[in-house]
């Protein structure tokens, strides 16, 4: 199978992030795969992409009313949800780590793990989001059959009811920059576990009109077989990133 990219017939690649929310808004072609551990596999166009971070951009300027420098630790598996939640984040003006949390407190911590955060002392004053793996669930209880405190934000519960459109103004954000030959490349990258590169790669990747994949789960197997075929991908399982397969 070759490998899809999402294109950008203008040549003009997005140097910050109201930028690309318009371009990936734009693009029915595929922006996100990614692969569950038992082989379910989720595309999402540049443009439903667009619509999760456009509902979540509403939703975090309610509920823990974020604002540019803000703080937030992102704790969640390698799903395409996080990766709409770090561009999201990103587009707010948010500094985003990747979980756990670092020295700063930080003002919000997403997660798809929140018991540990509710139990835990290393949320502090922070406000807590919840987030379920599933592309229709109606709360995170429905998804998973835990209840939350009231206090957590219920992001399956709270996304859909935000606007399809930008109701806030945001900060005029640059983009991580991003090596220059693999942003040239426009290719899929590959993502297997978040290190500190991995939200920066994605956005360059996007920008530079190529596919995120994201595995969730250990490489080798069937499935990371199968994946490697789906997608045109080749080289190892480091997670950084892929060449597409110029056997396939």
């Amino acid at each position: 199978m070759c490998p899809l990219t999402l294109g950008n017939p203008s040549g003009e690649v997005p140097g910050e992030f109201t930028q690309l929310l318009k371009f990936l808004a734009s693009r029915p072609q595929p922006a996100v795969v990614h692969y569950a551990a038992e082989g379910s596999r989720v595309e999402l166009s540049g443009r439903v992409l667009a619509n999760w971070a456009t509902k979540l951009i509403g939703l975090f300027s309610e509920e823990p009313g974020l604002s540019p420098g803000d703080p937030v630790v992102l704790d969640m598996a390698v799903h395409w949800k996080a990766a709409a939640a770090a561009l999201a984040v990103g587009a707010m003006g948010a500094e985003l780590t990747l979980g756990p949390a670092g020295e700063e407190e930080p003002a919000l911590v997403i997660t798809d793990r929140p018991g540990g955060w509710v139990t835990g002392t290393a949320l502090g004053q922070a406000e807590l989001a919840a987030v379920s793996h599933g592309m229709l669930d109606s709360s995170f209880a429905e998804a998973g059959g835990d209840p939350l405190p009231a206090w957590v934000v219920d992001v399956s519960a709270e996304v859909r009811q935000q606007p399809d459109q930008l109701m806030v103004p945001l900060p005029t954000v640059p983009l991580p920059p991003m090596p220059e030959q693999e942003a040239a490349a426009a290719g899929p990258l590959l993502v297997t576990d978040w290190q500190a590169h991995s939200v920066p790669q994605m956005l360059g990747t996007w920008a530079a009109g190529g596919v995120v994949v994201l595995f969730d789960a250990e490489p080798g197997g069937e499935v990371w077989q199968q994946m490697r075929r789906n997608e045109g991908l080749s080289g190892g399982p480091g997670g950084a990133g892929t060449t597409p397969d110029e056997t396939d």
